[in-house]
């Protein structure tokens, strides 16, 4: 009684990193019950709809916005790449990484925002620090909401 409390959320996701940071976490719903004398009655009440809801749900917004980053070309030649990306704030050296690393884990130069979005998550990967990651990472999402 009192202190304890019982938690539960629900969402899809795109991944989890090595430091546990979740991406593309989409439809997230949280329910927090503290522990009183109501609360398995509560539970019932509230955990119940919520995981009904999560049950009968779909991926398909997500998945929509990902084929539609996909079919969004946004650069055929290699100025069109060094532009797309330098009028998004990364530096040329970022941007030269970026299309590097498409070109080395794709096996062709990006044209997609999908392209381009699994080029900048590469480099981020290579960041030391967590708050760098997080940035790159965060640049990436940025990309994927223009396409949705």
């Amino acid at each position: 009684m009192g202190a304890k409390t019982l938690g539960m959320a629900s969402f899809y996701l795109r991944a989890v990193c090595q430091n546990r940071n979740l991406w593309g976490v989409e439809d997230f719903e949280e329910i927090t019950i503290r522990h009183s004398k109501y609360a398995a009655s509560r539970f019932a009440q509230e955990a119940a709809p919520a995981l009904t809801k999560f049950a009968n749900s779909s991926p398909t917004p997500f998945l929509n916005g990902i084929k539609s980053a996909r079919e969004r070309i946004v650069a055929r030649s290699d100025d069109d790449r060094q532009d797309f990306l330098r009028k998004r704030g990364f530096s040329k050296a970022e941007t030269a990484r970026i299309i590097d690393s498409v070109l080395t884990e794709e096996g062709r130069k990006p044209e997609s925002i999908f392209d381009f979005v699994q080029g900048i998550t590469a480099m981020a990967r290579g960041k030391t620090h967590q708050d760098a990651r997080l940035e790159m990472e965060g640049k990436a999402k940025k990309l994927l909401d223009i396409a949705a």
